[in-house]
Protein backbone atom coordinates (compact mmCIF):
# COMPACT_ATOMS: atom_id res chain seq x y z
CA UNK A 1 0.00 0.00 0.00
CA UNK A 2 1.16 3.67 -0.39
CA UNK A 3 -0.16 6.60 0.79
CA UNK A 4 -2.25 8.66 -1.17
CA UNK A 5 -1.43 12.41 -2.01
CA UNK A 6 -4.50 13.32 -0.56
CA UNK A 7 -8.15 12.43 -0.44
CA UNK A 8 -10.57 11.83 -3.36
CA UNK A 9 -14.04 13.69 -3.72
CA UNK A 10 -16.49 11.32 -3.84
CA UNK A 11 -19.86 12.61 -5.21
CA UNK A 12 -23.19 10.80 -5.88
CA UNK A 13 -25.32 11.66 -9.12
CA UNK A 14 -28.17 9.24 -9.01
CA UNK A 15 -29.26 7.47 -5.63
CA UNK A 16 -31.45 4.28 -6.15
CA UNK A 17 -33.80 3.91 -2.97
CA UNK A 18 -35.62 0.61 -2.55
CA UNK A 19 -38.44 0.20 -0.55
CA UNK A 20 -41.24 -1.89 0.87
CA UNK A 21 -43.02 0.15 2.71
CA UNK A 22 -42.17 -1.03 5.83
CA UNK A 23 -40.31 0.92 9.07
CA UNK A 24 -37.32 -0.38 7.81
CA UNK A 25 -37.55 1.29 4.70
CA UNK A 26 -39.01 4.68 6.33
CA UNK A 27 -35.27 4.90 8.13
CA UNK A 28 -33.55 4.23 5.12
CA UNK A 29 -35.56 7.19 3.12
CA UNK A 30 -34.06 9.79 5.73
CA UNK A 31 -30.76 8.79 4.67
CA UNK A 32 -31.35 8.48 0.93
CA UNK A 33 -33.13 11.86 0.98
CA UNK A 34 -30.02 13.27 2.93
CA UNK A 35 -27.47 12.01 0.93
CA UNK A 36 -29.44 13.45 -2.26
CA UNK A 37 -29.82 17.00 -0.53
CA UNK A 38 -26.03 16.50 0.47
CA UNK A 39 -24.78 16.27 -3.36
CA UNK A 40 -27.72 17.17 -5.17
CA UNK A 41 -28.35 14.32 -6.31
CA UNK A 42 -31.10 12.71 -8.09
CA UNK A 43 -33.09 10.24 -6.16
CA UNK A 44 -35.36 7.40 -7.70
CA UNK A 45 -37.34 5.30 -5.02
CA UNK A 46 -38.51 1.97 -6.20
CA UNK A 47 -40.29 -1.03 -5.55
CA UNK A 48 -40.98 -4.46 -7.31
CA UNK A 49 -44.08 -5.75 -6.15
CA UNK A 50 -43.92 -9.83 -6.44
CA UNK A 51 -47.78 -10.70 -5.25
CA UNK A 52 -48.55 -14.13 -3.76
CA UNK A 53 -51.98 -14.77 -3.24
CA UNK A 54 -52.97 -18.06 -1.06
CA UNK A 55 -55.11 -19.91 -3.14
CA UNK A 56 -54.74 -22.50 -5.96
CA UNK A 57 -56.15 -20.87 -8.75
CA UNK A 58 -54.93 -16.65 -7.73
CA UNK A 59 -57.74 -14.44 -9.59
CA UNK A 60 -56.31 -12.14 -12.30
CA UNK A 61 -58.20 -9.60 -11.21
CA UNK A 62 -57.11 -10.07 -7.24
CA UNK A 63 -53.49 -9.83 -9.04
CA UNK A 64 -53.64 -6.64 -10.81
CA UNK A 65 -55.63 -4.93 -7.72
CA UNK A 66 -52.56 -5.76 -5.46
CA UNK A 67 -49.92 -4.50 -8.33
CA UNK A 68 -52.27 -1.63 -9.14
CA UNK A 69 -51.99 -0.87 -5.03
CA UNK A 70 -48.51 -0.70 -4.95
CA UNK A 71 -47.73 0.99 -7.53
CA UNK A 72 -50.05 3.75 -6.11
CA UNK A 73 -48.95 3.59 -2.75
CA UNK A 74 -45.08 4.24 -4.63
CA UNK A 75 -46.30 6.96 -6.11
CA UNK A 76 -47.98 8.35 -2.98
CA UNK A 77 -44.74 8.05 -1.02
CA UNK A 78 -42.47 9.82 -3.58
CA UNK A 79 -45.18 12.58 -3.84
CA UNK A 80 -45.90 12.75 0.32
CA UNK A 81 -41.92 12.87 0.65
CA UNK A 82 -40.68 15.52 -2.31
CA UNK A 83 -38.28 13.04 -4.39
CA UNK A 84 -37.58 14.06 -6.93
CA UNK A 85 -36.85 11.41 -8.65
CA UNK A 86 -39.10 9.31 -11.13
CA UNK A 87 -40.91 6.73 -8.84
CA UNK A 88 -39.42 2.74 -10.48
CA UNK A 89 -42.08 0.39 -10.34
CA UNK A 90 -42.34 -3.06 -11.63
CA UNK A 91 -44.27 -5.88 -11.58
CA UNK A 92 -42.61 -9.50 -10.56
CA UNK A 93 -39.46 -9.99 -8.14
CA UNK A 94 -36.61 -7.45 -7.53
CA UNK A 95 -33.93 -9.70 -9.20
CA UNK A 96 -35.53 -8.92 -13.08
CA UNK A 97 -35.97 -4.87 -12.43
CA UNK A 98 -32.70 -4.33 -9.82
CA UNK A 99 -30.05 -4.32 -12.99
CA UNK A 100 -32.30 -2.66 -15.52
CA UNK A 101 -32.67 0.16 -13.01
CA UNK A 102 -28.93 0.29 -12.34
CA UNK A 103 -28.16 0.50 -15.86
CA UNK A 104 -31.04 3.04 -17.03
CA UNK A 105 -30.44 5.78 -14.81
CA UNK A 106 -27.22 5.34 -13.84
CA UNK A 107 -27.17 4.79 -10.43
CA UNK A 108 -23.97 5.51 -8.18
CA UNK A 109 -25.83 4.67 -5.11
CA UNK A 110 -28.25 2.04 -3.89
CA UNK A 111 -29.88 2.66 -0.37
CA UNK A 112 -32.23 0.21 1.23
CA UNK A 113 -32.89 -0.47 5.06
CA UNK A 114 -32.58 -4.12 6.40
CA UNK A 115 -34.16 -5.92 9.31
CA UNK A 116 -32.04 -7.90 11.88
CA UNK A 117 -32.28 -9.78 15.22
CA UNK A 118 -29.68 -9.90 17.76
CA UNK A 119 -28.35 -12.97 18.81
CA UNK A 120 -24.36 -14.64 18.78
CA UNK A 121 -24.82 -15.79 15.19
CA UNK A 122 -27.97 -14.97 14.28
CA UNK A 123 -28.83 -12.04 11.79
CA UNK A 124 -31.12 -11.29 9.31
CA UNK A 125 -30.62 -8.82 6.53
CA UNK A 126 -34.32 -9.68 4.26
CA UNK A 127 -34.30 -10.90 1.18
CA UNK A 128 -33.61 -7.38 -0.89
CA UNK A 129 -31.28 -6.15 1.04
CA UNK A 130 -29.10 -9.33 1.07
CA UNK A 131 -29.95 -9.75 -3.29
CA UNK A 132 -28.54 -6.37 -3.23
CA UNK A 133 -25.63 -6.92 -1.20
CA UNK A 134 -24.69 -9.90 -3.33
CA UNK A 135 -24.93 -8.33 -6.44
CA UNK A 136 -24.37 -5.06 -6.88
CA UNK A 137 -21.18 -3.12 -7.81
CA UNK A 138 -22.04 -0.14 -6.76
CA UNK A 139 -21.79 0.96 -3.13
CA UNK A 140 -24.59 0.32 -0.97
CA UNK A 141 -25.72 2.46 2.14
CA UNK A 142 -27.69 -0.61 4.60
CA UNK A 143 -29.83 1.05 7.61
CA UNK A 144 -30.57 -1.24 9.91
CA UNK A 145 -32.83 -2.16 12.62
CA UNK A 146 -30.14 -0.23 15.62
CA UNK A 147 -30.15 3.03 13.90
CA UNK A 148 -32.14 5.71 15.70
CA UNK A 149 -30.87 8.42 14.14
CA UNK A 150 -32.45 10.07 11.29
CA UNK A 151 -31.31 13.04 9.55
CA UNK A 152 -34.14 15.80 9.10
CA UNK A 153 -31.97 17.53 6.48
CA UNK A 154 -28.46 16.49 4.11
CA UNK A 155 -26.65 13.93 5.60
CA UNK A 156 -22.90 14.35 5.93
CA UNK A 157 -20.74 12.25 8.46
CA UNK A 158 -18.55 13.85 11.57
CA UNK A 159 -17.73 10.65 12.79
CA UNK A 160 -16.18 7.87 10.43
CA UNK A 161 -15.38 4.00 11.24
CA UNK A 162 -13.27 2.46 8.46
CA UNK A 163 -12.75 -1.33 9.29
CA UNK A 164 -10.68 -3.25 7.09
CA UNK A 165 -8.89 -6.98 7.06
CA UNK A 166 -5.94 -4.81 5.08
CA UNK A 167 -6.97 -7.31 1.84
CA UNK A 168 -6.30 -5.88 -1.76
CA UNK A 169 -9.42 -3.85 -1.66
CA UNK A 170 -8.81 -1.88 1.27
CA UNK A 171 -7.17 1.34 -0.44
CA UNK A 172 -10.03 1.87 -3.02
CA UNK A 173 -12.49 1.68 -0.23
CA UNK A 174 -10.54 4.01 1.90
CA UNK A 175 -11.10 6.81 -0.81
CA UNK A 176 -14.70 6.85 0.44
CA UNK A 177 -14.10 7.48 4.25
CA UNK A 178 -11.64 10.08 3.62
CA UNK A 179 -13.58 12.01 1.16
CA UNK A 180 -16.58 12.03 4.04
CA UNK A 181 -13.66 13.32 6.56
CA UNK A 182 -12.56 16.17 4.31
CA UNK A 183 -15.68 17.40 3.91
CA UNK A 184 -16.59 17.76 7.67
CA UNK A 185 -12.63 18.32 8.79
CA UNK A 186 -14.63 15.11 11.10
CA UNK A 187 -12.81 12.25 13.08
CA UNK A 188 -11.85 8.87 10.94
CA UNK A 189 -10.92 5.50 12.99
CA UNK A 190 -8.82 3.02 10.71
CA UNK A 191 -9.31 0.08 12.51
CA UNK A 192 -7.97 -3.86 12.18
CA UNK A 193 -8.58 -6.58 14.01
CA UNK A 194 -5.93 -9.29 14.53
CA UNK A 195 -8.44 -13.17 14.50
CA UNK A 196 -7.58 -15.03 17.12
CA UNK A 197 -5.62 -17.44 14.84
CA UNK A 198 -2.95 -20.03 15.75
CA UNK A 199 -1.08 -18.22 13.03
CA UNK A 200 -1.77 -14.39 14.07
CA UNK A 201 -0.02 -16.10 17.47
CA UNK A 202 3.05 -16.68 17.17
CA UNK A 203 4.56 -13.36 17.05
CA UNK A 204 1.38 -10.96 18.17
CA UNK A 205 3.39 -8.07 19.06
CA UNK A 206 4.86 -8.02 15.82
CA UNK A 207 1.61 -8.39 14.05
CA UNK A 208 0.71 -5.90 15.91
CA UNK A 209 2.81 -3.75 14.39
CA UNK A 210 2.73 -4.32 10.74
CA UNK A 211 -0.93 -4.07 10.80
CA UNK A 212 -0.38 -0.22 12.16
CA UNK A 213 1.75 0.56 9.87
CA UNK A 214 -0.19 -0.54 6.82
CA UNK A 215 -3.17 1.57 8.48
CA UNK A 216 -0.84 4.58 8.60
CA UNK A 217 0.23 4.07 5.07
CA UNK A 218 -3.36 4.79 4.37
CA UNK A 219 -3.09 7.97 5.65
CA UNK A 220 -3.41 10.61 2.64
CA UNK A 221 -0.39 12.68 3.16
CA UNK A 222 -1.84 16.23 4.10
CA UNK A 223 -4.91 14.22 6.11
CA UNK A 224 -3.75 15.28 9.90
CA UNK A 225 -4.55 19.09 7.98
CA UNK A 226 -8.21 18.74 7.34
CA UNK A 227 -9.22 15.48 9.52
CA UNK A 228 -8.51 13.83 12.87
CA UNK A 229 -7.42 10.31 11.96
CA UNK A 230 -6.80 7.69 14.74
CA UNK A 231 -5.42 4.21 14.18
CA UNK A 232 -6.54 1.07 15.89
CA UNK A 233 -5.33 -2.31 16.01
CA UNK A 234 -7.17 -4.94 18.01
CA UNK A 235 -6.82 -8.76 18.55
CA UNK A 236 -9.69 -11.16 18.92
CA UNK A 237 -13.55 -11.62 17.19
CA UNK A 238 -13.62 -9.20 14.00
CA UNK A 239 -17.17 -8.50 14.28
CA UNK A 240 -17.54 -8.50 17.71
CA UNK A 241 -14.54 -6.24 18.44
CA UNK A 242 -15.52 -3.94 15.31
CA UNK A 243 -18.84 -3.92 16.91
CA UNK A 244 -17.65 -3.36 20.16
CA UNK A 245 -16.30 -0.13 19.24
CA UNK A 246 -19.08 1.09 17.49
CA UNK A 247 -21.54 0.51 20.09
CA UNK A 248 -18.54 2.61 22.04
CA UNK A 249 -18.26 5.46 19.48
CA UNK A 250 -21.26 5.60 17.58
CA UNK A 251 -19.91 7.22 14.56
CA UNK A 252 -22.11 8.46 11.79
CA UNK A 253 -20.98 5.90 9.36
CA UNK A 254 -19.11 3.33 8.81
CA UNK A 255 -17.06 2.56 5.28
CA UNK A 256 -16.96 -0.92 4.98
CA UNK A 257 -14.83 -2.19 1.82
CA UNK A 258 -15.74 -5.50 -0.21
CA UNK A 259 -13.27 -7.03 -2.64
CA UNK A 260 -14.49 -7.51 -6.06
CA UNK A 261 -16.05 -11.26 -5.59
CA UNK A 262 -17.17 -11.11 -2.21
CA UNK A 263 -20.69 -11.96 -2.24
CA UNK A 264 -23.18 -12.23 0.80
CA UNK A 265 -24.34 -16.27 0.21
CA UNK A 266 -26.94 -17.31 3.16
CA UNK A 267 -24.05 -19.97 4.48
CA UNK A 268 -22.01 -16.77 4.85
CA UNK A 269 -24.67 -15.60 7.28
CA UNK A 270 -21.52 -15.75 10.64
CA UNK A 271 -19.45 -13.84 8.57
CA UNK A 272 -17.43 -10.38 9.47
CA UNK A 273 -18.94 -8.22 6.49
CA UNK A 274 -22.46 -9.82 7.01
CA UNK A 275 -22.31 -9.25 10.91
CA UNK A 276 -21.41 -6.25 10.39
CA UNK A 277 -24.30 -5.02 8.15
CA UNK A 278 -26.81 -6.42 10.42
CA UNK A 279 -25.89 -5.76 13.63
CA UNK A 280 -24.38 -1.81 13.49
CA UNK A 281 -26.03 1.07 15.15
CA UNK A 282 -25.29 3.51 12.49
CA UNK A 283 -25.87 3.32 8.45
CA UNK A 284 -23.06 1.09 6.98
CA UNK A 285 -21.48 2.11 3.28
CA UNK A 286 -20.34 -0.73 1.53
CA UNK A 287 -17.93 -0.59 -1.48
CA UNK A 288 -17.13 -2.96 -3.43
CA UNK A 289 -13.41 -2.89 -5.42
CA UNK A 290 -13.21 -2.61 -9.38
CA UNK A 291 -12.71 -6.04 -11.00
CA UNK A 292 -9.14 -4.77 -11.36
CA UNK A 293 -8.85 -5.20 -7.48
Amino acid sequence: MQALATATDITFKNILFLTDFSEASEGALAYAQGLARHYGAHLYPAHACDPVVLAETPASDIISQLVEASRQQLVNLAKDKNINGTPLFAEGNIEAAFPRWIAEHGIDLVVVGTQGKRGVRHFLLGSTAEYVCRNTQCPVLTVGPHVNFRPRKGFSAENILFPTNLGAHTEFASTYAFSFARETGGHVTLMHVVPLEPQFQTDTAGVVAQATKKLEELLPSDAKAWCDPEIKVEIGDPAEKLLDRANKDRPDLIVLGLPYNKRFAPHHRAGVAYRIVSGAPCPVLTVRAPATE
